[in-house]
């Protein structure tokens, strides 16, 4: 089928996209057969809203708002897709999932980003804290040996690590990434609204971009390169905006590596086997074992920078402390529609 052309009309009111059925526009831009499919854009930002895009990858989450566009968030149209595979207890049993519409950051958080948010809170009396009270940030990380990214002021206000600006953030606890999305009118994603978003609709493959192995090129990795014997592509973040080759179906970058990422689930070993079809929540509670201790967990998914290949799947599922913090652990957020 060939590419429906697109004319712009300019309205009085707001503009409109025509989008003709009969193939070739007319010299005013209207089809001379079949009535024209109207697309508004009410923003101006020079995309259709969701409710009206004949193109996922142009759809405008938020049509009110200038700052929202394919750029930012992508939109995952309602439907199915294969959750899981059987090649692990965990991952299985492979299952057709039904999700409603919903739409997911093109990127992940930055530290940029969660600083805008660490200064808001500031401002309000609230220093690296939640409106609750929880810490947002852990500066005080001690278990390993790489330095934070952000760090507090002497005398009050945050400062970035210079070239790190628009690197993922890390080191934020769970409740600090739920925290962020809610602050912006959105959501961290479901387990399930994660794995759509990175696999796609319809071929339930391994990796965002298919089914070839990762290179350098496509993930911020760690890649086995021989018999006992691996190589990081980097061995440490990169910004949030490397690696388009590794896109998702959706467009989504950075869905395998760089930063592995909270998800709103609980973590619960064989949850797949008694979860619904339909728009999956996780379950009520979930813990994990940590240095011999069965403790509270969530679940993070895609792999980090110094992760094996294997566990950078779109597949696996990797528990972290619910009241935990990881130099290789981030966020996006989601929004409902």
């Amino acid at each position: 089928m060939r590419p429906l052309p697109i004319v712009l009309l300019i309205a009085c009111q707001k503009p409109m996209v025509v989008l003709t059925d009969s193939g070739e526009p007319t010299e005013t831009g209207v089809p001379d057969t079949d009535p024209p499919i109207i697309e508004t854009d009410e923003d101006g930002d020079g995309f259709p809203p969701w409710t009206e895009s004949t193109d996922p990858s142009r759809a405008d989450c938020d049509d009110q708002d200038p700052s929202v566009n394919p750029n930012t968030e992508r939109y995952v149209p309602a439907g199915s897709f294969w959750r899981g595979d059987d090649l692990f207890p965990e991952t299985s049993p492979m299952t057709q999932i039904t999700l409603t519409d919903y739409c997911i950051d093109r990127l992940e958080v930055t530290n940029a980003d969660f600083v805008e948010l660490l200064e808001t809170q500031e401002s309000n009396g609230s220093s690296n804290m939640t409106d609750d009270g929880q810490m947002l940030y852990d500066f005080d990380d001690d278990d390993d040996n790489i330095p934070e990214r952000i760090e507090m002021g002497s005398s009050g206000g945050y400062h970035i690590t210079a070239g790190y600006e628009d690197h993922p953030v890390v080191e934020v606890f769970h409740w600090a990434a739920v925290f962020y999305c809610e602050q912006q009118g959105r959501h961290l994603p479901s387990e399930a609204q994660w794995e759509k978003a990175a696999r796609g609709p319809d071929d339930p493959h391994l990796w965002p971009w298919g089914q070839d192995e990762p290179s350098c090129d496509t993930a911020n990795i760690m890649l086995i390169t021989g018999k006992a014997e691996t190589e990081l592509c980097v061995g440490d973040t990169t910004a949030a905006e490397d690696y388009p080759d590794g896109a998702s179906p959706y467009g989504a970058l950075n869905m395998s590596g760089n930063v592995a990422e909270w998800v709103a689930d609980w973590y619960q070993a064989a949850y797949y086997a008694d979860s619904p079809t339909t728009d999956p929540e996780g379950p009520e509670t979930g813990e994990a074992e940590f240095d011999g201790v069965l403790q509270p967990a969530r679940m993070t998914r895609g792999g980090a920078y110094a992760t094996e290949s294997g566990q950078a799947t779109v597949i696996y599922r990797y528990p972290e402390r619910q009241d935990g913090s990881s130099n290789g652990v981030g966020f996006r957020c989601a929004r409902a529609l």
